[in-house]
């Protein structure tokens, strides 16, 4: 084999065997077994949706998804999306928490697949909806 034939077959033959090993990580992954959900997940998120957004408070009604079991970032977990109006806009806020730890949380981005759940009504505890909220844009100063 002449030498300037070898150092490209080398450097192909090293990508091929780095590439190799790197396909394994993509592969689907069997995730341990779905931990109990807190039977009160409902009340232990408005509790930390209320102390998470002091703020701006939640003033309007809120409708939250049905907990799923997903692979996150932190791991495996519950995950709920919740939705609100915040200043005239819908925003949608996801969760992730196993029994009643927070793992994770932020606004929620397109591949945590809130948009495609479905929501039920949520409430978010006594003074966290002003009176005449439903169908009200609130104070306009």
């Amino acid at each position: 084999m002449p030498p300037r034939h070898a150092t490209p077959r080398m450097a192909l033959t090293l990508t091929l065997v780095l590439l190799a090993g790197c396909s394994s990580l993509a592969g689907p992954q069997d995730g341990p077994a779905t931990a109990p959900l807190n039977s009160d997940y409902r009340s232990m998120i408005a509790t930390h949706l209320k102390s998470t957004f002091t703020k701006s408070p939640l003033t309007g009604p809120a409708e939250i998804s049905e907990p799923r079991w997903v692979l996150a970032n932190k791991g495996w977990s519950w995950q709920v999306c919740v939705r609100f109006q915040d200043r005239g806009h819908q925003r949608t806020y996801t969760l992730f928490f196993k029994g009643s730890e927070f793992l994770d949380e932020r606004y929620a981005v397109l591949t945590d697949g809130c948009d495609a759940q479905t929501y039920s009504e949520f409430d978010l505890g006594p003074g966290s909806i002003r009176p005449g909220a439903v169908g009200d844009p609130g104070p306009l100063y």
